[in-house]
């Protein structure tokens, strides 16, 4: 189906004929796997009819949407049932348990009985496509006058707050606002007073942009003795300010468990008597009490000091600012075009096609010198060569239409030109708070948990497919600021303030925040994240008790969980349909046993939880479960004895006090793809078991401080891709035979280890990323290094105080593209060869 009728009103996708038709064809194809499976030939019939009439038809209306969406979530039904039927065969001849086996089934698999309730499930099925059938049969033929809307075939794709990157590149036209707050800052003002800066502009105006524009420069860094770069939430909270003022500078602290009095202490410690500069990014606090009382914090640096404040609101630099704001404009038009065209182009391809030129330049006066606007709207059209599709960019009536300001023309514009899938998932982001720092590995197995990945035959993985939908997503610039491996020793992203704003418009009324103030909440309602929600009680909102239907709760907004196993349980009781359920940073001390009952349940999170001593048993009857999260529990014994039922897990997340795992523990997920070990400070060694851990991609062992030795069964993963090893100092890694074994290695990252062996390794020649931090016996790059010459890609050395030389070797890795050196106290050259390194694209070398 490759041309729908553009709709003069912007449409969720619970609204949108298109993608709700488009996930329904996907759905009924499965289905039609299953009838066949199961020899339920007239309906095998009736559904491939479905599906070839479907795809060849062209046009329906937006009038059907709601049936489109009764069909989808009568389609899923029909899966999940399927799945779970075919689970417990899978996990009966393989159980050994009788007590086991009793959990998990509470009948026998009577496969008649279960053949008769699918036939059922799946004719209720076929009387609603029935129905669109007949719907569509009344529609005629639709074409637009002009250019149609142009979709790409689906599946087609292109190649907790921490902080965050105030690296910039590629800035373009901001060379003079540059100069002229650079200017402002290094002139001596009022000695008595702080000096505060506001930057002011509306939204994707490039405030931030400038602001580490301004922050890199060498007039900055050499006049300032320490800089400071801090996000401040929508929620102006004064104690989150101190914390990340002290993490910026004590990597060695956990600010979190310290008191209001304790952060004072330590920031006044941080600054005192010091030149500093600190800019406080994306201010919207307008209550002075509060600012004034972060400002006497503040005020014990050394004459001098500056603060520089990005804000969207003007009363916001009025309250904060001791001068008169430098209120940001726009880029100039040509300035504008640049950056335009380097969004839709590769380097220097522009010439080849004036035509397309012509077209941008029309195309960039609607943007109004919105450099956001500006890098989506040109990203979206990069790789498209053909004059019509950039002239369906430039002609799509969303540039006349803007809904009271809701979304921004250029959005709309860019948004409708995403297929499908990508709709789902950019929309399903409005579960995340607007401004936090998304996890991307968390946001993968969000999408796939909740059933918006498809794969278009059987061998593709859906974490492959979803990894893909977020690179598209990202190359058309609806993410930014992605940071790999950073503090939380995990790759990281954040999305910009107005694409939040569209993705909740997308999103629809399947979406819903709860917090304290509101009253109704719909029905339709299928994805809740509470915030600011009077926890201590124990009762759900009233009006969404009776909404069985709910797939998603979180409590991952505020950072502040359930405190009740009462309200945990009322929540298990009431949504029997959850697919995710994410309740950490709790602090119940028991998880209800009735979770065992969530049986479509595929994503749970009950990490940080200070309380929690044990998982129920029950929690092995969760056949569907993909992701189990786990971590900083400190109080957990251990992992339940039976966890091999998990047959679906392919994620876990772990901290236990277990000294070691038992092998029939961890050794019998056999689906296991990712394996996080952290903070387990009485863990002495690993399972044996691991060699069995086949599929295994990932691994990460971080602050294990007894860990001393790898088991042999080391060297039998051999898929594994990415491996962690962090702050675990007991371990040295003077045996590397241990991982020799690692041929697939690409993503490499040591940390606060004792010792750093650097003698021959061969098993690297796949290793394209590799992060040492922390070492405070590394003095040059690791002979072994060598090995990775053709792959290496990204190097980064930070923290290792003693690092005093980049080797004359360093010439010899050809494929290297980002080189980056930071805290490293001694000072040392670049070697002569620097320039062999024909493809190095950025070099950072800091403090």
């Amino acid at each position: 189906m490759d041309v729908v009728l553009e709709s003069s009103t912007f449409l969720s996708i619970t609204k949108d004929a298109k993608v709700l038709l488009d996930m329904l064809l996907v759905k009924v194809k499965s289905v039609v796997n299953i009838a066949r499976a199961m020899n339920m030939h007239s309906d095998l019939i009736k559904l491939e009819l479905f599906v070839e009439k479907t795809e060849r038809d062209v046009t329906l209306s937006h009038e059907v949407a709601e049936m489109l969406k009764l069909a989808c979530y009568d389609a899923e039904r029909v899966i999940d049932k399927y799945e779970i039927w075919s689970l417990k065969n899978q996990l009966l001849p393989s159980s050994t348990s009788s007590k086991v086996r009793g959990l998990i089934f509470s009948g026998r698999l009577n496969p008649f009985a279960y053949r008769n309730r699918m036939c059922l499930e799946i004719r209720k099925l076929i009387k609603i496509l029935d129905k669109i059938g007949d719907f569509e049969e009344k529609i005629e033929l639709v074409e637009l006058d002009s250019f149609p809307i142009w979709v790409t075939p689906q599946g087609r794709s292109a190649s907790s707050r921490t902080r965050v990157s105030v690296h910039y590149s590629g800035v373009v036209g901001r060379v003079i606002d540059r100069d002229t707050v650079i200017e402002a800052l290094l002139k001596s003002g009022n000695e008595a007073t702080l000096f505060v800066y506001p930057i002011v502009g509306v939204g994707g105006i490039g405030k931030t942009t400038l602001a580490k524009f301004v922050y890199n420069d060498p007039k900055i860094v050499s006049h300032f003795q320490l800089l400071l770069w801090i996000h401040v939430s929508r929620v102006f909270k004064v104690e989150e300010v101190l914390e990340q003022i002290v993490n910026s500078v004590r990597e060695d602290l956990l600010c979190e468990k310290l008191d209001m009095n304790e952060l004072k202490n330590l920031v006044h410690q941080t600054l005192y008597g010091k030149n500093y500069l600190i800019v406080l990014d994306d201010v919207w606090n307008e209550d002075p009490v509060k600012w004034d009382e972060l400002k006497k914090l503040l005020m014990v640096g050394a004459c001098g000091s500056k603060i520089l404040v990005t804000t969207r609101k003007k009363e916001v630099a009025l309250i904060m600012g001791t001068v008169p704001a430098y209120c940001l404009k726009g880029l100039l038009k040509e300035d504008s075009i640049t950056l335009f065209l380097s969004k839709a182009f590769e380097q220097g391809q522009e010439v080849d096609h004036p035509n397309l030129v012509w077209i941008a330049r029309m195309i960039v006066r609607k943007c109004q010198g919105n450099p956001l606007f500006l890098m989506i709207v040109g990203s979206t059209l990069r790789k498209k060569t053909e004059r019509r599709e950039w002239s369906i960019v430039n002609n799509h009536s969303g540039w006349n239409s803007n809904q009271n300001g809701e979304i921004s023309s250029a959005l709309r514009v860019s948004y409708e030109q995403l297929t499908s899938n990508l709709k789902v998932c950019l929309a399903y982001c409005s579960i995340f708070p607007k401004g936090c720092v998304i996890e991307i590995d968390k946001l993968i197995q969000l999408w796939v948990a909740e059933g918006l990945i498809s794969k278009s035959n059987e061998s593709e993985d859906l974490e492959h497919v979803a990894i893909q939908h977020f690179r598209e997503l990202l190359s058309r610039s609806f993410f930014q600021d992605v940071e790999e491996y950073r503090s939380v020793y995990t790759s990281i992203c954040t999305m910009h303030d107005l694409v939040h704003d569209l993705a909740l418009s997308a999103a629809g009324v399947e979406f819903c925040t709860v917090n304290s103030h509101i009253q109704n909440i719909s029905d339709e309602v299928r994805h809740v994240a509470f915030s600011d929600y009077d926890l201590s009680g124990k009762e759900l909102p009233t009006s969404l008790v009776s909404n069985q239907a709910l797939r998603t709760i979180s409590f991952s907004i505020d950072g502040l969980g359930p405190t009740s196993t009462m309200f945990v349980e009322n929540c298990i009781a009431r949504f029997m349909q959850l697919r995710v359920l994410d309740i950490s940073d709790s602090c119940f001390d028991e998880l209800p046993s009735s979770v065992g009952e969530l049986k479509y349940l595929r994503y749970l999170d009950v990490s940080s939880n200070g309380s929690i001593k044990e998982l129920p048993d029950s929690i092995n009857k969760l056949l569907s479960l993909q992701t189990l999260r786990v971590s900083h529990c400190p109080q957990l014994e251990g992992l339940p004895k039976d966890i091999g039922n998990l047959i679906s897990l392919r994620h876990l997340y772990i901290t236990t006090k277990q000294a070691c795992f038992p092998d029939k523990a961890i050794g019998c997920l056999s689906s296991l793809c990712s394996l996080y070990i952290h903070s387990c400070n009485n863990l002495v060694s690993l399972s044996e078991g691991l060699q069995h851990l086949t599929n295994l991609r990932t691994l990460a062992i971080i602050g294990c401080p007894r860990l001393t030795f790898f088991p042999s069964a080391m060297k039998h993963l051999t898929t594994l891709e990415n491996l962690l090893i962090v702050d675990c100092k007991e371990l040295t890694l003077l045996e590397w035979q241990d991982i020799e074994g690692l041929r697939m290695l690409r993503s490499l990252v040591i940390g606060g280890l004792p010792e750093l062996e650097s003698k021959d390794v061969h098993c690297l020649g796949s290793l394209q990323m590799l992060v040492l931090a922390g070492l405070p016996e590394l003095v040059t790059l690791p002979r072994w290094l060598e090995g990775a010459s053709a792959t290496l890609q990204y190097l980064r050395v930070e923290r290792c105080l003693n690092f005093a030389a980049l080797p004359k070797w360093l010439e010899n890795l050809t494929a290297l593209e980002k080189l980056e050196i930071s805290k490293c106290r001694k000072s040392f050259s670049l070697p002569e060869g620097m320039s062999c390194l024909t493809n190095l694209k950025v070099l950072k070398i800091d403090n």
